[in-house]
């Protein structure tokens, strides 16, 4: 069994690409690591195992695998994740010690350049546990970009008090015009340390799930840079379904925003809120943000 000094990988954010989330699962059972091309095309020396789709790669990674072809004292496999038929590929083909393929198709694609091309196989996701139902199930959900850990941390921490059990699940959305990139992670990685690793990233979710998950979550939690707004529509949508809230209430929150009787203020929050408590908070938001519809709202704008 050949040992490699790292899986080569263009992508390497497994929540974003699926070849990046294939080479993470490989590198750990090879007992290896996942390697960015231009950190494997730095190797001295070594084998590497490169696992790419060319398709994705764009110049300065081509220039980082043109880089690794120059490099005589790196050795390299190559596992194709598809077939482009370019110049470089076939450079990469000619070179490699052992070529593997995806699939039998690609490697039929590449038989006539390389004839002892090996045809593999790309395996599913692990089959999970279930999760054990939890008696505080909390949801929080919104735009990747305005997640912030503070409040996070100090919710953590009041759980970390209470005897009962609990998981946080977190969807996050794109806003237009930006991406899912490392800092996002890094946050979620904060979020998830604080919690004690009782963290489920559920990725995106549909406007119905979201709702399907609101009317069964003990609470919703959501932490802005300065407080709670009246246009933070991810917290009104909480309101409206009677799920209570956690958030962070200021001196520009809504007035009729009221810590502990349609909203929990996690500044003001000592102790977890038994489930009476969360029940009647969740009741009284959901009549305080009653006239808060598209249908008030457009009534108010074309009034004279």
């Amino acid at each position: 069994m050949a040992n490699y000094e790292c899986v080569g990988s263009f992508h390497t954010n497994p929540y974003t690409c699926g070849v990046a989330r294939f080479n993470g699962s490989l590198a750990s059972a090879l007992n290896s690591k996942v390697l960015p091309l231009s950190l494997a095309a730095s190797l001295e020396s070594g084998k590497i195992l490169l696992s790419i789709k060319l398709q994705e790669i764009d110049d300065a990674g081509k220039s980082h695998l043109e880089k690794i072809l120059r490099k005589k004292s790196l050795v390299f496999d190559i596992f194709l994740h598809a077939t482009d038929e370019s110049e470089l590929e076939s450079q990469l083909l000619r070179q490699a010690q052992q070529v593997f393929a995806a699939s039998a198709e690609i490697g039929s694609e590449i038989k006539s350049r390389r004839p002892d091309v090996v045809s593999l196989f790309a395996p599913g996701s692990p089959v999970n546990a279930l999760s054990k139902e939890t008696e505080i199930n909390l949801l929080t959900f919104g735009m990747a970009h305005k997640i912030s850990a503070d409040g996070y941390r100090r919710l953590g921490k009041i759980l970390a008090t209470t005897d009962r059990s609990f998981q946080l699940e977190v969807s996050s959305a794109l806003h237009e015009g930006t991406s899912f990139d490392e800092s996002f992670f890094l946050v979620g990685a904060e979020i998830s340390q604080a919690f004690g690793g009782n963290v489920v990233f559920l990725g995106f979710l549909a406007d119905q799930e979201v709702s399907r998950r609101l009317q069964e979550a003990t609470a919703l939690v959501a932490f802005f840079p300065g407080g709670v707004r009246e246009n933070n529509t991810t917290v009104m949508s909480a309101m409206a379904h009677g799920c209570a809230v956690i958030s962070n209430l200021d001196a520009s929150s809504p007035s009729w925003m009221k810590h502990g009787h349609n909203i929990f203020d996690i500044k003001q929050l000592e102790n977890f809120p038994d489930t009476t408590l969360m029940t009647m908070v969740g009741k009284n938001a959901q009549t305080a943000v009653a006239e808060f519809s598209f249908d008030q709202l457009a009534k108010l704008i074309q009034k004279d």
